[in-house]
């Protein structure tokens, strides 16, 4: 290790970094959640449930294009990039090369897509929505979101975060108010992803500098294609259930299950929000230092046990009177896909830490290839078997049954990359309090009408059990967090 990055990586500057980046990715991710939930609650009661079907079914596919023009790159350019802040000349080289390859796949995705557009049948019933949701293909060009990761530029990436959600959100409440505006709703969602984009690539012209000399895409190119291989994979049986539905089921089944998946996914996104900013340091770490790398994959495993599972387990607690209260009448049949997908949170939550985090640093891309793709296959036989009977709900517990095996495989392979035993007092706890915190959530509801109060005051009550139980218990996790809060 070098002497400036030993100074860099040292001590309570060390901590106060990661600690500040993980604020700032959470309260990211917080936006993430928030602006989503308030626009698609309100769009919902716009479009109706056919509306809201058919732009999640267009969109939805046409992500499979966005995914082309981007595979691997995102993963694998954070690994890199954050292997080489310490040298600007070789980070410079890295960012030029990725702009290149992410350029020749976007271009082919673009053609496909075009070739598609006109010749399949799929596309030719919602051809305007299909050309409008086109554009996140081109936005691809500029799409440099794994550079401020790479260099732990959180801030940026908040910031920039809040005010496209800010004006987006206002746009949705201003032009759309009826299920005639699915258009204007399409284009308002394609194109705030347009203007993310923009602000990054300008951002980035003050701190990297974009050359065609001396680049050299060779060495990219075997780690790339496992990434990609696993990108195909996971995205595929990710978004292959609303695909399945789409063609196996009604419009409105996409929107239900699209809705409850939306809702996961968004708190998922959240909650690993304060490990997501472990990847460049633990791909450091992994390289300079093995003491440090267990350490903080220990402690994002407890984080990780202690944020999700009273997570899946409160969602369960709730899911009726949040639907009932988000989208409102007429989607009644997203709770049960809501509850099954919630226990989707913890497996994914820890899994995104000791199993992908560690196998990314441990440049192991071919396991996680392997395992994606087992993943995938069993999905799609899951959804053929269970779509037909029970619709949004098969395509639900296929999702959950396929997260499972990916996490008992690529976590039976990366335990040979970390060392550490984790604190089963403090799981034994996290288990207690969550089963304790959904009886006096169950026993709030039962007391109220409401469904405003069922669902906030349960959240409250939720939370304050849960916190309660764990501060008596004297949880390491929470003492780690006030530790790190101080240092800020």
């Amino acid at each position: 290790m070098s002497d400036s990055g030993d100074k860099a990586l040292k001590g309570g500057k060390n901590r106060t970094s990661l600690v500040k980046n993980a604020v700032f990715n959470t309260f990211y991710r917080l936006m993430d959640i928030l602006f989503p939930l308030i626009s698609a609650g309100y769009v919902a009661r716009m479009l109706t449930p056919e509306g809201v079907g058919r732009y999640a079914a267009s969109a939805n596919n046409v992500s499979y294009f966005v995914l082309l023009g981007s595979l691997g790159i995102q993963a694998y350019a954070i690994r890199e990039t954050a292997r080489r802040r310490d040298d600007k000349i070789a980070r410079d080289r890295l960012f030029s090369e990725m702009l290149v390859i992410n350029a020749i796949l976007t271009l082919t995705a673009i053609v496909i897509f075009a070739v598609c557009m006109v010749f399949a049948e799929l596309f030719s019933t919602e051809k305007t929505l299909y050309f409008i949701c086109g554009f996140a293909i081109v936005a691809n060009f500029i799409n440099v979101d794994w550079y401020f990761q790479g260099t732990e530029d959180f801030k940026f990436i908040a910031l920039r975060s809040f005010i496209v959600k800010v004006i987006g959100l206002i746009a949705v409440i201003v032009f759309v108010h009826s299920p005639e505006d699915l258009y204007r709703y399409a284009v308002i969602s394609v194109f705030s992803g347009i203007v993310y984009h923009l602000f990054n690539i300008v951002h980035a012209g003050s701190s990297v500098k974009f050359s065609f000399k001396d680049i050299d895409l060779k060495p990219h190119v075997r780690p790339l294609v496992f990434l990609a291989l696993c990108s195909v994979s996971t995205e595929l049986y990710a978004r292959m259930d609303m695909t399945m539905l789409g063609i196996m089921d009604q419009d409105s089944s996409v929107a239900y299950y699209s809705y409850a998946q939306r809702s996961i996914g968004l708190i998922i996104t959240a909650a690993i929000a304060v490990t997501a900013v472990f990847l460049p340091r633990l791909s450091y770490y992994y390289s300079n230092d093995n003491k440090k790398f267990n350490k903080l994959t220990k402690f994002g495993a407890d984080l990780m046990i202690f944020i999700s599972l009273p997570m899946c387990i409160g969602i369960v607690s709730i899911a009726s009177p949040f639907i009932t209260l988000w989208l409102g009448a007429g989607y009644e049949e997203a709770v049960p896909c809501l509850i099954v997908l919630a226990f989707m949170i913890p497996l994914k939550c820890i899994g995104d830490l000791v199993c992908y985090q560690v196998m990314m640093c441990a440049g192991k891309e071919f396991y996680l290839m392997i395992a994606y793709v087992i993943t995938m296959a069993v999905n799609c036989v899951n959804n053929l078997i269970l779509i037909p009977k029970y619709g949004a709900f098969g395509a639900s517990a296929a999702s959950l049954m396929s997260e499972i095996i990916v996490f008992v495989i690529v976590f039976a392979a990366s335990r040979k990359y970390q060392d550490y035993k984790l604190d089963f007092k403090n799981i034994v706890v996290v288990l207690i309090s969550s089963v304790i915190m959904f009886i006096a959530v169950e026993g709030f509801e039962r007391l109220f009408e409401s469904t405003a109060v069922r669902l906030f005051g349960g959240i409250a009550v939720g939370a304050a059990v849960f916190l309660l139980i764990n501060v008596i218990c004297g949880n390491k996790v929470i003492k780690e967090a006030f530790k790190g809060i101080k240092n800020l």
